[in-house]
């Protein structure tokens, strides 16, 4: 009787163990999901760290057309496609 007590004892504590793992690995903020979890971090601080080079890109743009004329000539010219009068227009195919 006593070592049919322990038996039992000792399954039922494997089962508990195994069930724990099982949880501990898989379940809803087991292990498998934290990882997933910190690669998406990861993921979004690249993110963020393009969307601050953008920013300054940005800033220095504005700050080049606040301050020089030549910057302003030159996105006229190349973005926006206007030219002076009397330059010479040339058209490529």
């Amino acid at each position: 009787m006593k070592i049919y007590k322990k038996t039992i004892l000792r399954f039922f504590f494997v089962i508990e163990i195994i069930i724990f793992l099982g949880v501990y690995f898989f379940g809803g903020n087991g292990l498998r999901y934290l990882n997933h979890l910190k690669s998406e971090n990861n993921v979004v601080k690249y993110k963020i760290l393009a969307l601050k080079n953008e920013i300054c890109k940005l800033e220095k743009d504005i700050q080049d057309w606040n301050v020089n004329d030549f910057y302003k000539e030159k996105v006229a010219r190349e973005q926006l496609q206007m030219a002076k009068r009397g330059d010479m227009i040339y058209f490529v195919d």
